[in-house]
């Protein structure tokens, strides 16, 4: 549970506004089809928060990208090139002498916003919300650093 959590807390970090909207209000669970059952779902990705995300990832990677780039002073353009060439965030903001805790507080920043937003027109119960808090650094430090466009994958000689 605490992993699902994690990966949904950065999730809604990273998109902001667009996420808690769509993830606690009513209108979302009413509209939503109904997750599939367990065993048709890969462990906590039942969650419906996580599936949420599965659904929006493009829109979490714009939000990403965007926030971060605004913050390097670069374009999203730009940013994006370089994480395909296997760069992490920390790096490009390295390369522009922007700190990587810049960044991160950046998207920390917009993040906490939106929760509190959230929150505030009862779309997040002020529980949801401290939890969601609470695990936005630690996700969005992890995010920050991973190194993008590698693969760890191997391929074996058949």
């Amino acid at each position: 549970m605490k992993k699902v959590l994690v990966s949904c807390a950065g999730g809604v970090a990273l998109l902001g506004a667009v996420t808690v909207a769509g993830v606690a209000t009513p209108a979302y669970a009413a509209s939503a089809p109904a997750p599939a059952p367990a065993a048709q779902v890969h462990g906590a990705a039942a969650h419906p928060l996580a599936h949420w995300l599965r659904m929006h990832r493009r829109e979490v990677r714009r939000a990403v990208v965007t926030v971060s780039a605004k913050t390097i002073d670069i374009t999203p353009h730009e940013l994006v090139t370089d994480l395909r060439s296997g760069t992490s965030i920390a790096g490009v903001a390295g390369e522009h002498d922007v700190s990587a805790q810049t960044v991160v507080s950046a998207l920390v920043g917009a993040a906490d916003a939106k929760v509190n937003q959230a929150v505030t027109d009862h779309r997040l119960t002020s529980s949801q919300g401290q939890t969601i808090e609470a695990k936005i650094p630690g996700s969005v430090a992890k995010l920050v650093n991973h190194e993008f466009g590698k693969h760890t994958g191997t391929t074996t000689a058949g």
